[in-house]
């Protein structure tokens, strides 16, 4: 299994990433950083193990369950365009739940599975995904690259490969973002492929704010300002006086997970003095829904074909297939 993250650079872009934040160069660029882990049980940051609990007890947090039915029930009529002997090359699989909810389902419906090559940050993650497939498809290839998708140079040869992303990042792009990301992703795969890709076309207010505007997402979000302060900050900074409230931006189909601070504060950051109004708003990451048509058009624009799309029964989740 082939190692290519080195955990100094993953440190090195959060810091430089915090930086810019606090420093107002840029806002909506903490989306990499908010599934932390605590490193011995009395770290507060525990972003992954946070969200599992929004997984767990929110019931109007649609997205997950709702992916994980579209690919249990409908993942067939996906498969069925792509035909067999394809191997998978899952950008992210993330967690063993995932995996089994998500991925296991959908590549068991494919006619003559070839292979499965897993590519995910964290080894831990990578290490239970191949079990997990291995188990399954005991025959056919399957491998794992310990890896930042987004900073692969190349990926390993295969006679019919099909790119399969469940979107977490896709969600987190704008939209002259997205034809960048999936630009480098045809570049990467070069010859002849086809991109399976899910994201959320929800546009209903109403439903978006059940999802997200509850207090265990808050929890979730909030948990950003104590990975920046382990990680980075240290001394001086309080992580903990911030109000978390979501904005919904439907001109740009965009989600806005928006920290307000409940105190005022200061701390050094490399050189510079950060002050902090109580009141001021801090807009950590996005969670963009675009709709069908205009995420196709962006993806066109890289070259890809449209083939078809699935939406789950809710009409809120779509799972698109292109080819490259």
């Amino acid at each position: 299994m082939k190692n290519t993250t080195e955990d100094k650079k993953v440190i090195n872009k959060l810091q430089k990433d915090t930086q810019e934040f606090f420093l107002g160069k840029i806002n909506g660029n903490l989306w990499p950083y908010v599934y932390g882990a605590p490193q011995d049980d009395s770290d507060p940051v525990r972003g992954g193990i946070l969200y599992n609990k929004v997984l767990e007890w929110e019931q109007d947090y649609y997205l997950y369950k709702y992916e994980a039915e579209l690919f249990q029930t409908k993942g067939h009529l996906l498969t069925s365009l792509i035909g067999s002997n394809a191997t998978f090359i899952e950008l992210g699989p993330g967690s063993e739940q995932s995996v089994r909810l998500k991925t296991l389902p959908l590549l068991k419906t494919c006619p003559d599975l070839s292979g499965y090559l897993g590519i995910d940050i964290s080894q831990s993650f990578l290490d239970k995904v191949i079990e997990v497939i291995h188990s399954a498809f005991p025959s056919i290839f399957i491998d794992g690259i310990q890896a930042d998708f987004t900073q692969l140079k190349d990926l390993p040869e295969f006679g019919k490969p099909v790119v399969f992303f469940k979107g977490s990042t896709i969600a987190n792009l704008k939209r002259d973002e997205v034809p960048v990301f999936i630009s480098y992703i045809k570049k990467l795969v070069g010859k002849k492929h086809y991109l399976l890709v899910v994201h959320d076309a929800n546009q209903d207010e109403i439903s978006l704010m059940k999802a997200y505007d509850n207090s265990r997402v808050a929890v979730f979000i909030k948990n950003i300002m104590y990975r920046l302060y382990r990680d980075v900050i240290g001394e001086g900074m309080e992580p903990e006086p911030f109000r978390y409230k979501p904005e919904w931006e439907p001109e740009t189909h965009e989600l806005k997970h928006v920290l307000t601070a409940t105190k005022s504060q200061q701390f050094e950051l490399h050189g510079h003095t950060i002050e902090i109004e109580e009141g001021q708003k801090f807009h950590t990451f996005s969670s963009f829904k675009y709709p069908i048509e205009v995420f196709q058009n962006m993806l066109s624009l890289t070259g890809y074909k449209p083939i078809d799309f699935v939406l789950d029964n809710s009409g809120r989740i779509a799972a698109h297939i292109f080819a490259g």
